[in-house]
């Protein structure tokens, strides 16, 4: 019996509580005017993410072609070893699979080091 004199006191409360903050003009506004700070601060912190994205592109993409053009450089001045070639094509088929597989295994068990 208790429980469900608890159960009712709960809903009686709820709905009086639910009701009168939905007719209250007061609440109301506060309740616009925060929404609106929220959207505001969630488009500005958006703004500022990609604006720091974009930033971070700019330095990751100026490091590279630094770093390639540094080794050009240096390739052209004679240190030919370190010069970033484009990857090649893999070979197709089961010799290429073997080829790969004998490569990754050499590297795994320190034969060969990875260039």
């Amino acid at each position: 019996m208790n429980q469900f004199i608890q159960r009712v006191a709960n809903y009686i409360g709820n709905e009086l509580f639910i009701k009168g903050l939905a007719e209250s003009k007061t609440f109301q506004k506060f309740a616009v005017h925060t929404d609106r700070h929220i959207q505001k601060y969630k488009k500005d912190g958006m703004e500022h993410v990609n604006a720091q994205i974009d930033e971070l592109h700019k330095q990751a993409t100026k490091a590279a072609y630094s770093t390639s053009s540094s080794n050009s450089a240096s390739a052209s001045a004679g240190g030919g070893n370190n010069m970033l070639k484009p990857p090649r094509k893999p070979m197709e088929g089961a010799g290429g699979f073997f080829s790969a597989m004998g490569r990754v295994i050499r590297r795994d068990l320190g034969i060969d080091a990875k260039k």
